[in-house]
């Protein structure tokens, strides 16, 4: 009898496991597809089934098509990468909850991230993309259509869907949001003191009043009777020299860490022409960590498949930089108090972060 009952119990089993093996959900195509003989690129996509992005459904809880899934990735590109990755919706990293009664010690630093060192190069690249002009003139020519070179910034495709930093920050603080009649993200002066407003943020062409990104250079006219022509420019990614970073350094008493939050960033030009340095707005970081968490950095050993956000690239201090300036009674920067003197401001900054990080290890050995 006992013989008999167990018999019957693996014939139960083997039914249940039997009915489940080829379920309609289970496979990423349909059955459906697969015995009509489409294409499975063709077919019900449903690997995004249990995805609360709707970007992939738009419009409907149903899954799409392989085809209309990845012509509505935000990057779409030609390879069979098309996920989440790409479609818009990640969000920053989160930071853990700080009370500010945990707060025993605070220690706000600037530091100048400067994107001609290696390290730093994600930051800078791509620069700009170029594309043949075969309708416009290309300024050598004597006629139009002759084809020539028309650069653009832009998210690019492919493998190498990306932007450069300056360009997120930049069309973001220039492009007005149709709902508010504002710029998409708001830029301040760099002590955090004053919003901009929208005129002194986005050029004004017709007026020759370029304002915060852009700047006018007069060139002198072929005809000598004539006045000199004013040409308005934008500051474009290849005249940044490095971005300012403000990064606040506490420690938590209740997580017994030595913590920080980044304050603001703010992009430094050099004029093209006259070689001078100039501060761009600063943005608040807290603004813009939305926005840099859908851009993706490249990864300096290639490995696409470890793509970052630029969000995570700071969180995790990917990038080399030098303290400039640290909260101070004077409100000094170490070059104004150690002018001309390049190396002992390096060594100087070099004190100040051992000494913050000296003030963690006498925390831990009170």
């Amino acid at each position: 009898m006992n013989r008999l009952n167990l018999i019957l119990y693996v014939f139960i089993i083997f039914l249940i496991s039997f009915s489940q093996e080829t379920p309609n959900n289970q496979s990423t195509y349909s059955q459906e597809g697969m015995i009509n003989g489409n294409n499975p690129g063709n077919t019900v996509f449903n690997g995004f089934e249990n995805n609360k992005s709707n970007v992939n459904y738009p419009g409907s809880d149903a899954p799409s098509s392989a085809f209309t899934h990845r012509s509505n990735v935000i990057w779409s590109d030609n390879s069979t990468i098309a996920s989440d990755e790409k479609t818009g919706y990640h969000s920053y990293i989160p930071y853990p909850y700080v009370s500010e009664d945990d707060v025993l010690w605070v220690k706000r630093v600037r530091k100048f991230i400067d994107i001609r060192i290696t390290q730093n190069h994600p930051l800078y690249f791509p620069i700009s993309v170029a594309y043949s002009d075969y309708n416009g003139w290309d300024g050598t020519s004597m006629e139009r259509g002759a084809g020539g070179q028309k650069i653009f910034n832009e998210v690019l495709s492919g493998t190498d869907a990306r932007k450069n930093l300056y360009q997120i920050l930049r069309d973001a603080a220039t492009t007005i949001n149709p709902a508010t009649g504002q710029p998409m993200v708001p830029t301040y002066n760099m002590s955090m003191t004053r919003k901009l407003t929208k005129e002194e943020v986005i050029p004004n062409w017709d007026e020759n009043y370029p304002n915060a990104f852009g700047f006018s250079q007069s060139i002198e006219a072929d005809d000598e009777d004539a006045d000199e022509i004013i040409v308005n420019y934008w500051y474009e990614a290849n005249h940044i020299l490095g971005y300012f970073i403000e990064e606040e350094i506490f420690f938590d008493k209740r997580r017994s860490k030595l913590d920080f939050r980044y304050v603001s960033i703010t992009p430094v030009v050099q004029h093209p022409a006259e070689g001078i340095r100039r501060d761009l707005p600063t943005f608040y970081f807290p603004q813009v960590r939305e926005l840099l968490a859908n851009h993706k950095v490249f990864p300096m050993d290639g490995n696409l498949a470890q793509r970052m956000s630029f969000d995570e690239f700071f969180h995790r201090k990917y990038f080399a930089s030098n303290i400039v300036k640290e909260t101070n009674v004077y409100d000094r920067q170490l070059k104004d108090y150690l002018p001309g003197r390049s190396l002992d401001q390096l060594l100087e900054g070099k004190r100040i972060k051992e000494q913050i990080r000296r003030y963690e290890s006498d925390m831990w050995n009170y």
